[in-house]
């Protein structure tokens, strides 16, 4: 019983030395972010326009 557990625990190990040295490793692609210039940033009295509403249902 014992040693099963010593297995897992070293495959657990690596698993996670694997992914920190891809983190590491890892360089994601530089992509150029596109912005529409009639984008405008801008705020709403009383909400936002991503605020979800949920309408109560009348018993």
């Amino acid at each position: 019983m014992k040693k099963k557990i010593i297995i897992e625990l070293f495959i657990y190990i690596i698993i996670v030395i694997v992914g920190i040295a891809l983190l590491i490793t890892s360089k994601p692609e530089k992509k150029p972010i596109k912005i529409n210039s009639d984008f405008k940033v801008g705020e709403q009295r009383g909400y936002s326009r991503d605020s979800v509403f949920m309408q109560q249902s009348e018993h």
